[in-house]
């Protein structure tokens, strides 16, 4: 009888334990998930088209796409993002692509209407965004962007960056894989389509794991499930995008 009273209290232990990680553990990229057709209004358009898009083409002048007439939002989000308890919305906009997996892209933060920060840098192609709600437990909103890096010799991959913003700073946290058609062990034309979930545990230096899903559909209908358990994931190293500030 207490042998069986003694499991019981175990369990109960237990299951409580599994239920508190799993709360406090952040989802930052699910392949499962459905994201939006769109996450951004007109107005946000309006907004980069009339006070960030003549700066940015005259830093890039050089480049003739990059003009404006390309512009492309690839999403708005509301947080409080540059200060703790603001209430603002952050824009993140493809300006042009340069090349294969390359484009000039901007995040602009704003204010009561007032654009309080704005950054830009020479990365990758930007495909969607979202926010993750204070990770580092200062107060701040964090972003997540996912960036493809086009295709090569029939490979592709995208990967997420976390970035903290301030209003003259932005600052990677972590850039991990996310999907990819590349084998593990690399082998010539043989792909291997896989992605994975990435979650976090947060705190002042947050902990990031990462679980691998397997396609076991078509690329036009993937077909996601488990290949295997969640750990600690792999942060990408040599891969950090310099963001500077738009004058």
């Amino acid at each position: 009888m207490k042998g069986k009273l003694i499991l019981a209290i175990l369990t109960a232990v237990l299951s409580t334990a599994s239920g508190v990680f799993a709360q406090g553990a952040i989802v930052l990229y699910d392949p499962l998930a459905k994201l939006p057709e769109t996450n951004h209004l007109p107005a946000d358009e309006e907004l980069i088209k009339e006070q960030v898009v003549p700066k940015a083409a005259e830093k890039w002048k050089d480049d003739d796409s990059c003009s404006g007439g390309n512009l492309n939002i690839i999403g708005a989000l509301d947080g409080a993002f540059t200060k703790a308890g603001a209430r603002q919305r952050a824009i993140v906009y493809e300006l042009c692509q340069t090349g294969n997996g390359f484009a000039n892209n901007g995040v602009v933060v704003v204010e009561n209407g007032r654009i309080i920060a704005s950054f830009v840098e020479d990365g990758g192609w930007n495909l969607e965004v979202s926010k993750v709600a204070d990770l580092n437990k200062n107060g701040r909103d964090e972003i997540i962007i996912e960036t493809g890096g086009g295709m090569h010799q029939g490979y592709y991959g995208s990967s997420i960056t976390i970035v903290e913003l301030s209003a003259t700073a932005a600052v990677e946290i972590g850039v991990y894989l996310v999907n990819t058609n590349e084998c593990e062990n690399p082998v010539a034309n043989k792909y291997c389509d896989r992605s994975y979930k990435i979650t976090a545990t947060p705190g002042a230096k947050p902990a990031f794991f990462a679980q691998k899903f397997l396609n076991r559909g078509t690329e036009e209908k993937p077909r996601w499930v488990v290949g295997g358990k969640a750990l600690a994931a792999k942060p990408i190293a040599d891969t950090q995008n310099k963001y500077t500030v738009l004058k």
